[in-house]
């Protein structure tokens, strides 16, 4: 009898931990997910790009060649909030990927600093291709050759920097501890492009280009207000 007790009490210790266990608790709201910190900077156009910006100038692409685009608090600059050597981008293709900064320091932040040069990818700071649709008048057209160009047909253009060019755009963004912060960055070149005198340009090949001279010093002071930043939404 005594063996017969403890062999049924070997299979009940055997059999007991194959009943099937209780669902693990799930919370109402479902599984929970760590938050999401660090900072994002998205990128648009005012007015959209590729796209009229006036009533005569329509941009077809514009690509800015970054070697730095630094998010500067102020504890200063920081590893963790810098991006370097690539570009930004609007064409038909679409526009620039958000950037992501996971790791930023906490802090307050002042300033986004886009520093831009001419590359290997590309041998410029910026370009902007476009049409404009203005009278060039007469009939020799601009110096440099091409013909005339009277009448409004669109007549296209290239504006190329090989210069360096550092372009601060103010902010005032808080990071919280723990907190997801998204700064939603714009670039308006309209006032930038309409004060460029397209008649006075030199044509290459049928294009009117810019690549020197006072023009393009004036230019990039312009383009020096044509990002900002959006208000919080």
């Amino acid at each position: 009898m005594r063996r017969i007790g403890l062999l049924l009490l070997f299979v009940a210790c055997h059999v007991e931990p194959s009943v099937t266990p209780d669902a693990p608790v799930v919370p109402k709201d479902g599984p929970v997910e760590q938050p999401d910190s660090g900072m994002v900077v998205t990128w648009s156009a005012k007015p959209a790009l590729p796209g009229p910006v006036t009533d005569e100038i329509t941009v077809t692409e514009v690509t800015f060649q970054l070697e730095h685009l630094q998010l500067v608090s102020d504890a200063g600059a920081d590893d963790r909030t810098t991006h370097t050597r690539y570009q930004l981008s609007w064409s038909e293709d679409g526009g620039p990927s958000e950037d992501s900064f996971p790791t930023a320091p906490v802090g307050t932040y002042q300033r986004i600093v886009l520093d831009m040069r001419p590359g290997n990818q590309m041998p410029f700071a910026y370009q902007i291709l476009g049409t404009w649709r203005g009278n060039l008048g007469g009939g020799g057209g601009p110096p440099g050759g091409g013909g005339g160009g009277g009448g409004n047909e669109p007549k296209a253009f290239r504006i190329t920097d090989i210069g360096m060019l550092t372009l601060p755009v103010a902010c005032s963004v808080s990071l919280p501890p723990g907190n997801h912060v998204e700064i939603a960055i714009h670039l308006n070149l309209r006032d930038a492009l309409a004060s460029v005198d397209f008649k006075s340009l030199p044509q290459a090949g049928g294009v009117l280009v810019m690549t020197s001279g006072p023009q393009l010093a004036s230019f990039r002071g312009r383009l020096q207000r044509a990002f900002g930043v959006d208000p919080p939404r």
